[in-house]
């Protein structure tokens, strides 16, 4: 992911996180929709993320942040995870999973132990 990328992505995010659409933005920016679309599409100017910044309310320095970075610790029933990526974290989550085991009991007629499934 680029720079470029980055900002899209957290913008977007933090739009929805709003509720807003980018004419919501746009607008509280105080520019036009196709403006904004442009500066997205593009190269936008310092001015034009000052602008984003500030109408969502957060730091210029959080627009560039990788919205799928992850870092810290995560304890999960008791054993501490060091986490520095979503996989990491994902790996974290599904051992900590009980572990499931499915028994089938035949309920059909037809002398198949299928589990009365149909195919």
């Amino acid at each position: 992911m680029d720079a470029r990328d980055i900002l899209v992505a957290n913008v977007d995010r933090l739009c929805r996180e709003k509720g807003w659409k980018h004419f919501h933005l746009a607008r509280k920016m105080g520019v036009k929709p196709e403006s904004l679309s442009r500066s997205l599409n593009g190269l936008p100017r310092i001015d034009t993320i000052e602008k984003i910044a500030k109408a969502l309310d957060v730091s210029i320095k959080s627009l560039f942040e990788d919205p799928d970075a992850i870092e810290g610790f995560v304890s999960v029933r008791g054993k501490l995870h060091r986490i520095n990526s979503r996989a990491e974290f994902e790996r974290a989550v599904k051992e900590s999973r009980p572990k499931m085991e499915v028994h089938w009991t035949s309920t059909s007629d037809d002398g198949d132990d299928d589990g009365g499934l149909p195919f």
